[in-house]
């Protein structure tokens, strides 16, 4: 009998108001001096304030650092990590979504590894040798899960691709899921990212090493996103249903670190790396055609994704199952006015081969369900030009 083993960071909070659990938690752990990282988009909105304005209510004196990108890179990186050594900090607070979070994890194992500063060598996992700097996490969106996992993704500008890098001592010691800083996020950015949880649910759900808790969090992620995605275009400052969203981000997030994803973030780290798109619309576009293609080989698991999308299905057909799941995906993203190919994403066509073959050599890729070749990659990209 094999043994499973799930990756945990600590304490979480959800709902209202979660960020005034932060002081507690500072000064619950003896932690000092916070190094706040952030973005400017959220200086500019105001959410980053609304932090400031905790910790400098409570007295804390803290430094911020807000060169982050939306798609992070080394540089942005090693700057966070000069700034970081020179302020006299002791922990990391990180602030916004899934960049900014995996930009403080960076930071986090470079400042405490400096042998690493290059970044690079930080790809795959567990390199470092020292444990990283602390980091409390307050996420602004409803999507990466970063909060939760042990991934963090930075863009090595120099050779145009995403490097997946994983510590499993990285994982934020505590998360503060606000419903109240979610909802100023825009809606468009909503829901990109709520497609971007909904494609870790899906893709967790159907790793080559899901097993029985993994399945359990992904398939009720993927029911509380298809439950309250629609709803929140309809009241963007309805609480209950970004709540929900928040968990099921957070679900999906502690799914995936355990057991991997696939080929959807095979195929969606080369976009952003090579066009900047942001993740979360990449990985939209490619979820239905990824799908489709992995379905021979889950055909038992099928069923049961489809009745997480769709609660009033309760046929055994596995490809009417299928085309329910794919056909719900395609609603959401023209519902929202996505885009569904990557033409309208500005992709060129000449640099498919190109990036199939980044794609294929995507850490992801070793998580899918079905064996894939580069020219598997090549018609899947063609398919959905």
């Amino acid at each position: 009998m094999s043994i499973q083993r799930m990756v945990y960071g600590g304490t979480s909070y959800f709902g209202d108001g979660a960020r005034f659990e932060l002081i507690s938690e500072i000064k619950k752990r003896r932690y000092e001096k916070p190094f706040l990282v952030t973005d400017e988009p959220l200086i500019a909105c105001g959410i980053s304030e609304q932090i400031e304005t905790v910790l400098r209510d409570a007295g804390i004196e803290y430094v911020r650092f807000s060169g982050v990108k939306q798609n992070p890179t080394i540089e942005n990186v090693q700057a966070g990590v000069d700034d970081y050594l020179s302020s006299g900090c002791d922990f990391i607070v990180a602030v916004g979504g899934g960049s900014v979070i995996d930009t403080a994890k960076a930071i986090a194992v470079v400042a405490a590894n400096m042998d690493h500063i290059d970044v690079a060598s930080l790809e795959g996992v567990d390199k470092n040798e020292f444990p990283p700097v602390p980091i409390l996490a307050v996420p602004t969106t409803a999507g990466t899960g970063s909060e939760t996992t042990m991934d963090y993704v930075i863009t090595n500008v120099q050779e145009k691709r995403k490097m997946a890098c994983m510590c499993s001592l990285g994982v934020p010691k505590a998360a503060f899921l606000d419903t109240e800083l979610m909802v100023s996020m825009p809606i468009r950015m909503t829901i990109a990212t709520a497609m971007d949880a909904l494609t870790h649910a899906v893709e967790s759900y159907l790793a080559k090493n899901a097993f029985e808790f993994s399945e359990m969090l992904s398939l009720e992620a993927v029911r509380l996103i298809s439950d309250n995605l629609l709803t929140v275009i309809k009241s963007p400052e309805d609480l209950g249903v970004r709540k929900n969203l928040a968990m099921a981000q957070y679900m999906a997030g502690m799914s995936f670190t355990n057991v991997g994803l696939g080929i959807v973030h095979s195929l969606a780290h080369p976009l952003s790396a090579f066009y900047d798109i942001p993740h979360g619309v990449a990985n939209a576009v490619i979820l239905p055609y990824v799908l489709e293609f992995n379905a021979p080989v889950c055909l038992d698991r099928i069923n049961r994704l489809a009745k997480a999308f769709d609660e009033n299905y309760d046929g055994d057909d596995v490809y009417e199952a299928l085309e329910i799941c794919t056909d719900r995906i395609r609603s959401f993203l023209k519902e929202v006015g996505l885009s569904m190919t990557l033409q309208q994403l500005g992709v060129v066509y000449e640099d498919i081969e190109m990036l199939a073959q980044s794609a294929y050599d995507d850490v992801s890729t070793l998580d899918n369900p079905r064996e894939v070749t580069v020219e598997d990659m090549i018609v899947i990209y063609k398919s959905m030009y």
